[in-house]
């Protein structure tokens, strides 16, 4: 096969070639190979043909108008391959081969998460509205949890929010990794807080390949050997991380973190398009109608009284409408507030005695909303239970320790989704350690569960919730089914 050059120039012009991409050659238009460097001769006898093919196609063309270059793929067993031709004068063509293999697969790989990331994103109102809010975050858990394993193998993996106040990095999601126990926290922040928290406060990914000697490395899945952790953007803010461990090391290359970084998006877009499904406007506007019509038909009943009355001439009539007028007014500013109130107290019977099953039970309510928590207590005090009420997590929690060292454990908790500092999920699992067998009722508004502490609860047994608004009787009825009443 002729050199392409006998002189210094045309030496130095050979050794460029022998080093162009992963193979070079000359071909004619007649399929005859003119000249390949060292590493072409090293191909496969059918890579080397099809290279052959796609060159000598292009040296048939040197007679028409020029092309600058021509780019050819082919696949084989040995993976995906590019050619890069053009013609060298009349009747020969140039190849230059590129192993493309890892750059094809890593777009199919990112293909597939564009695909797992539109399916993921199809949440329209249809879907979501007709779902109450436990079936809704379930809906999203089942999305991400199927298309992580299928993308990024069966690794147990987290995924944690910023909360936006506090900075702390919230478990909404885990699957084969065990969450802190209770008390402890992690933040977004680069000290103190393992790779997650770094993750968290700069937004850069990172794979630990040796946890033995990673100063950032925090214990979570037992026996961990390599993890990826990734930054959820939403419009370049930080929303939260995702984490994948493994047991194996070295499980994670740049590769994967290239498309967690992109699914973490999708994940950080999903979890954003679902809040504001869930607190959408029209289907809230419906709910507070109809909680409106109901509310308000007492009232207008007592007002048409009245003015018979006041017709009438009838003693009292206008205390009456004074009474109705103050009775519309409450009522309108309570269906109106929504979650933040008890329906339908007055709606209760006025001579309503004890309830055997609630008398005398060791009750703890826990909700930041004081008009909710203090109405609840009265309710079930009226009913016979001892109640006690605290404003956070952090203090239902250190209450429900100390009612167990004293002996005196709680009959039932009832605990608020949303609170400072301790999310509804802490205190259904703190309860399940010291007090295995006390009823559990969790409550939780029209609003996004950003800790996702129904979805969490409900995996682990769960099942008694309360949707706010909620009427007054109905809080008596799920009190007295988790406290052992007939259904």
């Amino acid at each position: 096969m002729p050199d392409p050059g006998h002189s210094p120039a045309g030496t130095h012009i050979a050794t460029s070639f022998e080093a162009a991409g992963d193979g070079c050659g000359i071909v004619d238009g007649t399929g005859d190979v003119l000249w390949m460097s060292g590493r072409l001769s090293k191909l496969a006898a059918t890579d080397l043909a099809q290279f052959v093919d796609i060159c000598a196609v292009v040296a048939r063309q040197g007679e028409e108008p020029a092309i600058p270059h021509q780019r050819r793929r082919f696949r084989s067993d040995a993976g995906y391959f590019e050619v890069i031709v053009s013609s060298c004068g009349p009747g020969r063509a140039l190849g230059v081969l590129l192993n493309v293999t890892a750059r094809t697969r890593l777009t199919e790989r990112l293909d597939a998460v564009d695909a797992a990331g539109a399916e993921l994103l199809d949440l329209d109102a249809q879907i979501v509205n007709p779902l109450n809010v436990a079936e809704r975050l379930g809906l999203l858990d089942r999305k991400i949890t199927a298309t992580m394993a299928s993308l990024f193998g069966d690794h147990p993996f987290e995924i944690r929010l910023r909360n936006r106040k506090s900075d702390q990095l919230e478990l909404v999601m885990g699957h084969g990794i065990e969450p802190l126990r209770i008390g402890e926290s992690l933040f977004a922040r680069t000290q103190g807080n393992g790779i997650s928290g770094w993750v968290g406060a700069t937004g850069e990914s990172y794979i630990c390949r040796d946890p033995d000697n990673d100063p950032l490395f925090l214990p979570g899945l037992p026996g961990a050997r390599s993890s990826l952790t990734v930054p959820m953007l939403l419009r370049q803010r930080v929303i939260g991380v995702v984490n994948i461990e493994s047991l194996k090391a070295g499980s994670f290359t740049d590769d994967d973190r290239v498309a967690l970084e992109t699914y973490g998006r999708y994940q950080a877009m999903g979890l954003n398009i679902l809040d504001m499904l869930i607190v959408e406007r029209s289907s809230t506007s419906e709910r507070v109608s109809a909680t409106l019509r109901d509310e308000l038909e007492v009232p207008q009943r007592c007002l048409r009284q009245a003015t018979r009355d006041l017709a009438a001439g009838r003693l009292g009539a206008y205390e009456s409408l004074e009474k109705a007028l103050e009775m519309l007014t409450a009522r309108i500013r309570g269906a109106t507030a929504g979650p933040q109130t008890v329906l339908g107290i007055d709606r209760l019977p006025r001579d309503r005695s004890r309830d055997p099953y609630i008398e005398g039970k060791r009750i703890l309510v826990a909700d930041d909303d004081a008009n909710v928590r203090e109405t609840i207590q009265g309710l079930l005090q009226e009913a016979g239970g001892v109640v006690e009420n605290r404003p956070d997590g952090s203090s239902a929690l250190d209450l429900i320790h100390r009612a167990k060292e004293e002996g005196r454990p709680f009959d039932l908790i009832i605990s608020d989704v949303r609170m400072p500092d301790r999310n509804g999920y802490e205190v259904f699992r703190a309860t399940r350690e010291l007090t295995p067998s006390c009823p559990f009722l969790m409550m939780t508004g029209f609003g996004y569960d950003p800790n996702h502490s129904i979805v969490r609860s409900s995996q682990e047994g769960l099942s008694n919730f309360l949707f706010k608004p909620f009427q007054a009787q109905v809080l008596l009825e799920e009190v007295r089914k988790a406290l052992g009443a007939p259904a």
